[in-house]
């Protein structure tokens, strides 16, 4: 009879203590309104890094632009074709050949 009553105190005393235990390392649940903000603010971070990599498209097009356009302005001009001499005098002229 003493060891049922020991037994009963033993595991009064150890269940609350394995509950509490237990409780300390779950994770309180998400509320709604934690999760609603926390899709928003994953949203908003999604749309900076888009934002951004269309800022590093549009400054790379600009740069290439600028080079294609500096290329262009400082190449040398196309070499003007020399006329030939049969066709640069008109039949019958006294200066051609």
């Amino acid at each position: 009879m003493r060891t049922m009553v020991v037994a009963a105190i033993v595991s009064s005393l150890a269940l609350p203590m394995a509950a509490s235990a237990e409780a300390q390392t779950r994770l309180p649940r998400t509320s709604p309104a934690e999760r609603t903000t926390d899709d928003i603010n994953r949203r908003i971070q999604q749309d900076q890094r888009i934002l951004g990599v269309e800022q590093d498209v549009r400054s790379q097009s600009n740069r290439i632009r600028q080079n294609i356009e500096r290329d262009r302005m400082f190449a040398n001009p196309p070499p003007v074709p020399l006329p030939s001499r049969r066709g640069a005098c008109p039949a019958g002229s006294v200066g051609c050949f």
